[in-house]
C-alpha cells in the first residue's frame, strides 16, 4: 500500500471549512482532476455513495466515517478496479482550520514501480489543497487547468 499525507491551515472557521470539504459535491472546486461527484444513493453521512467523474475515468466511493467537525473518511466501493481511501481529520476553532490529510493506494504493480508512479498524484494533491485554501480564504481561485472556481 502507498501513501500520501499533506497538511494544510486554512485562514477561515473549522464548522466553514468542514461543512465545505466533507461534502464530495464540492470536490471539483479545488480538485483540476475532478470534473463531477454525483451522490448515487439516499443515505446522509455513513453510508452514502458518489460517483465521481474525473478527466479519465469514473469512480464509485462512499463515507465510511463521519464525524461532525472532527474526521470524514472515504473508500472506493469493493468492485472498483483502484483502491483508495482518504482520510481527511480537522482540528480547529472560529478562527482557523487545519486539515490533516492521508490518502491510501493499492496500485497493482510491483513496490519500485508503485513509488514512481505516485510522484505526480503527491504533487498534484498537495497544489489541489493549496487551491482549496485559497478558495476559502479568498472566495475563488484559478485551478492548475485555467478552471475560475468560487466559493459561495
Amino acid at each position: 500500500m502507498l501513501s500520501i499525507t499533506n497538511s494544510i491551515t486554512i485562514d477561515k472557521p473549522l464548522q466553514e471549512v468542514f461543512a465545505f470539504v466533507s461534502d464530495p459535491c464540492n470536490n471539483p472546486k479545488w480538485n483540476y482532476y475532478v470534473q463531477k461527484v454525483e451522490k448515487i444513493n439516499e443515505s446522509e453521512g455513513i453510508g452514502a455513495e458518489y460517483l465521481q467523474t474525473r478527466k479519465r475515468d469514473k469512480q464509485k466511493f462512499g463515507i465510511l466515517v463521519f464525524k461532525a467537525n472532527e474526521r470524514v473518511v472515504i473508500q472506493s466501493l469493493p468492485h472498483e478496479r483502484l483502491y483508495v481511501r482518504r482520510d481527511m481529520r480537522f482540528e480547529g476553532n472560529a478562527n482557523q482550520t487545519t486539515i490533516m490529510d492521508q490518502i491510501d493506494f493499492k496500485i497493482p504493480l510491483p513496490q519500485f514501480l508503485s513509488g514512481l508512479v505516485l510522484r505526480a498524484p503527491k504533487n498534484g494533491v498537495k497544489q489541489n489543497l493549496e487551491k482549496l485554501k485559497q478558495l476559502l480564504e479568498t472566495g475563488s481561485a484559478v485551478l492548475q487547468d485555467g478552471m475560475k472556481v468560487s466559493y459561495e
